[in-house]
Order: C-alpha cells, then sequence, then structure tokens
C-alpha cells in the first residue's frame, strides 16, 4: 500500500500537484466534450470523417460520458429528408465502448442557426413553424431510444439565438422538448441550456418559475478570464461562480436537484487570431503572433504548449474542487480535439482571411492535437480517471 501511494505521488507531482483527494465515483463524473459538428465549421469535417476513431480514444483515456451536439441544419436539409448517418456512426460506436451521450438540441454554431425551410431565426421558427422543430425532436428522440438516455435543450442561446426571449426558448422549446422526450423515453433526463447563457431577451429570473418541472437535472458553462491568458492555474474563480449559481437553485426552491457543468474550459480564447490582442500584453508573447500559420506551426507554437500546461495543472485543482461542489454531478471539459476547417494537412495555411485571400479556420481547444497526437491534458485526465486521485 505505501508503494502505491508513493507511486501516486510520483505521477502526480510530474504536473506539481500532489495526490491527495480522491474523486468518489470518478468514471462517471469526470466528462469530455466531443467536436463540434456544426454546419460551415472546421469541427464538421472531423466529426464526418473522424468521429468513430474519436470515440475510440475516449476509451483509452478512459472517458465514459460525453456531450454530443446533433445539428438540426446538417440532419434535416431538407423538410422531409433526415439523414443521421454521421451520428448513427457516433452513436454506435460510443454504445459499443459503453460510453454514454449527453445529445444536445441543435448545433453550436451553425451557420444558418436553423434549416432555411423552417425559417430564418429559431425565434422565427418559435413563433410561426413551431410543428417543424417538435418534429424534428420527436424523430430524434425516437430514432435513439435506448442508446441515448439524456438530453440538453440547446447549447448557448445567449450568443447564437439571439433574437430569442427567455419565455419563447422556456413555452416554446424547453417544454415542448421535454413533453416529446418523455412521452418516447419516460426514463430519459433532460437538462436546460446552460443558466448562465439563457437567451438574452427578458430577466433569467423567469426561468426558474417558467421552466419549473421541465427539466430534471440543472446546467451551467463557465469560463474565466474571456479573451485573456490566464496565470492563475487554480479554479477558485470558477467555484465562485458556480457556488452562486447552486446558491440560485437553492433561492428558488431546485436544492434538490443535481446540475452538471456541460463546459468548463481552461482557454479563454480558440484561436491564435482570437489570442494575437491578449498576447501584445504578455511579456513572453508579445511579437510572436502572425497573421498565418501552417498546421505544422500552429502545432509547436510556443502558446500552445504553454497553455496545454497551465490547463494540465488546473484540471488537477479543477475536478475536484468542483465536484466537491453540493449537487454537482458531473463536469465536461471542453474539448476533446483540434478543429481544423477541412482537416489537419501539416502544410496547409490558416489564419484570417485578407486581401482575398482564402484560408482555413482552427480553433485549438484539443486535449488532443490536430495531428491526433495527445497532449499533457489527455495523459493527465487519463490518469485521474484510472487512479481517482486529483490533488
Amino acid at each position: 500500500m505505501k508503494l502505491v501511494r508513493l507511486l501516486c505521488v510520483l505521477l502526480f507531482g510530474s504536473v506539481g500537484v500532489s495526490a491527495q483527494t480522491k474523486i468518489p465515483n470518478v468514471k462517471e463524473r469526470i466528462a469530455l466534450n466531443f467536436m463540434r459538428p456544426d454546419a460551415n465549421r472546421p469541427g464538421y469535417y472531423d466529426f464526418v470523417n473522424n468521429g468513430p476513431w474519436l470515440v475510440g480514444q475516449f476509451k483509452k483515456i478512459g472517458v465514459k460520458w460525453n456531450r454530443l451536439a446533433f445539428s438540426w441544419v446538417i440532419i434535416q436539409p431538407e423538410e422531409k429528408r433526415y439523414d443521421w448517418s454521421a451520428y448513427d456512426r457516433i452513436v454506435n460506436a460510443c454504445q459499443k465502448d459503453g460510453i454514454e451521450i449527453l445529445a444536445t438540441l441543435g448545433g453550436h454554431f451553425d451557420r444558418p442557426p436553423v434549416p432555411a425551410w423552417a425559417g430564418s431565426t429559431l425565434a422565427e421558427v418559435v413563433e410561426k413553424n413551431p410543428a417543424s422543430i417538435a418534429a424534428f425532436i420527436r424523430a430524434w428522440a425516437q430514432r435513439y431510444k435506448g442508446k441515448i438516455h439524456y438530453y440538453e435543450i440547446l447549447n448557448e442561446p445567449s450568443g447564437h439565438h439571439k433574437e430569442l426571449s427567455v419565455k419563447a426558448y422556456v413555452e416554446g422549446i424547453l417544454k415542448p422538448a421535454y413533453r416529446i422526450i418523455k412521452s418516447v423515453d419516460p426514463r430519459a433526463q433532460v437538462l436546460p441550456c446552460s443558466y448562465r447563457h439563457l437567451p438574452p431577451v427578458g430577466n433569467r429570473e423567469e426561468f426558474w418559475d417558467l421552466a419549473r418541472g421541465y427539466c430534471d437535472i440543472h446546467n451551467l458553462h463557465v469560463y474565466s478570464d474571456w479573451e485573456r491568458f490566464r496565470t492563475d492555474t487554480t479554479a477558485e474563480k470558477e467555484e465562485g461562480t458556480i457556488r452562486a449559481f447552486r446558491a440560485e437553485m437553492e433561492k428558488h426552491g431546485e436544492g434538490s436537484k443535481n446540475f452538471w457543468m456541460t463546459e468548463i474550459g481552461w482557454w479563454g480564447s480558440g484561436s491564435m487570431r482570437a489570442m494575437a490582442k491578449p498576447a501584445e500584453d504578455d511579456p513572453e508573447m508579445r511579437g510572436k503572433f502572425k497573421p498565418f500559420y501552417t498546421g505544422r506551426e500552429y502545432l509547436d507554437h510556443p502558446v500552445v504548449a504553454r497553455e496545454d500546461g497551465r490547463r494540465a495543472v488546473w484540471m488537477k485543482d479543477m475536478f475536484p474542487r468542483i465536484l466537491a461542489i453540493p449537487g454537482c454531478e458531473k463536469v465536461f471539459l471542453w474539448v476533446s480535439m483540434d478543429e481544423f476547417e477541412g482537416g489537419w494537412k501539416s502544410d496547409a495555411l490558416y489564419g484570417a482571411a485578407t486581401e482575398g485571400q482564402k484560408v482555413g479556420q482552427v480553433d485549438l481547444w484539443g486535449v488532443i492535437a490536430g495531428d491526433r497526437g495527445w497532449r499533457k491534458s489527455a495523459y493527465v485526465m487519463q490518469e485521474m480517471l484510472r487512479l481517482g486521485f486529483a490533488r
């Protein structure tokens, strides 16, 4: 036993944290977001072409839970035509490897935000064509009954469905979705969108009374120091935000329910382009950013290694700290893999389009790099899931 403890200390000392805290039921509580399959976004290529491979990486890391967005735009491009093929492959791979899915309604950054045949915005669909989204939700729940047991009704409408109101979201989307999903599978569990990312129209305080009885588990997303390089590798800020949310639940009579952190992440920005401005305030990075990079230059950039190293340390503090908050059942880290438009290519040029030059988009959130190599964060997650130790 003493030898085992010594080995644990040695393993976890490599990222600067001692192995002291045990996370109860760790394999059911540490989770990972899948890549985004959004229409006209970089993650779609790898979602379609590498999705089943990525499920295999989840299994190797030891992840038992993932969050998967079901893009209405992609699945139902025409009113009478559904294409579930890419999703079927991933859902079946998850079932084969014993990985549970939290299924999210809609893509994260779909362009357009809803199928063109249904309307121009989600608010318009709710007002003028509500039967269209209800039909999709029913088809979705029926197709994956027995394979998916948890449903999240929208991602972050505050940023992606700005015309929608809190009341329209609850009355026109959450409540109908809850009723439909429960009618198809009474044992299924339903989550609303992240409380911090409710629609911007109306008062989000309205949510508690409007939604009462129409969700089984509450939901929150948290990112600290958005669009700035972080230096504090503890999760103290996140903990404060989440404890305040828990207090809101209790204040509104929802304290008996659990909540899930369906997104939390280290990086406050997703691409080098977005990082260039805050880098000018960072002595280590000032003057080191270019407008364009090849795929290999992206992955070899010193900021990527530095931020992943900081994230690895932060994860050791974050998971046990957040999971110790009363009612916090699961924490989903953002995100599994980098997203390169058209898939990662070592010599391809990526960056910001300028003077008519078209270049690819990229988001560098992954614990797995665009070339499929594991970053330090992936190994840390694997060790935490294997041993259950955190800090």
